[in-house]
């Protein structure tokens, strides 16, 4: 099968995540300077997710560009990746509108750490079906991977302690810092595997 479908139908719920998201913000109630202030949160809030799910779309492309062809397990694993994902909308109204309370940063929280994991799963699907020695050595160094799920813990942590729970959504984008520059492990998978193509 080829993955060209599995890329069209995962662009467009991605895009559709950022639409519904943008949606959340109401226009101000008057039209001065002041009546921004009200939407500062949810602004906030859209700001972190837009981010996130940006840097989603972003290695998920480079993810699937190293991938020749999918099989039925990377379709359901391309799934349950996109699943906490598509709770974007949800968490980060609820964060905006609550003002950063306790309890929806908490799930907000859980909702990123649950998709990190499941993009390792999408990965480690893909290298299993790939049978790819390069692409095993490259995803193999998991550094980002340790990187982004340890900050996201902290930030877990952080989102229990009244007061300190506020540091958690900023949390995120350092958790997700490694991952705006693009995959170079991947570039450099995709570069080698065209090179054996052609030799």
């Amino acid at each position: 099968m080829t993955k060209g479908r599995l890329e069209a139908f995962s662009d467009g719920v991605i895009a559709i995540i950022i639409t519904i998201t943008i949606l959340l913000i109401d226009l101000p109630e008057g039209n001065e300077w002041p009546d921004l202030v009200h939407n500062l949160p949810i602004v906030g809030s859209y700001l972190i997710s837009f981010i996130i799910v940006g840097t989603n779309w972003v290695n998920h492309h480079h993810l699937l560009q190293v991938t020749r062809e999918v099989n039925g397990k990377i379709l359901w694993a391309n799934l349950l990746y996109l699943f906490p994902l598509s709770f974007i909308p949800v968490t980060t109204g609820w964060v905006g509108r609550s003002m950063f309370s306790m309890v929806p940063v908490t799930v907000y929280v859980l909702m990123n750490l649950a998709n990190a994991g499941t993009y390792l799963l999408l990965e480690r699907a893909i290298i299993c079906s790939q049978n790819s020695e390069i692409m095993k050595d490259a995803v193999d160094e998991h550094r980002k991977e340790i990187w982004t799920i340890g900050i996201e813990l902290i930030a877990l942590l952080l989102s229990f302690i009244k007061g300190a729970h506020y540091w958690s959504c900023p949390l995120l984008v350092v958790a997700f810092a490694p991952w705006i520059i693009p995959d170079l492990r991947m570039k450099r998978v995709y570069e080698e595997s065209r090179c054996a193509a052609t030799n």
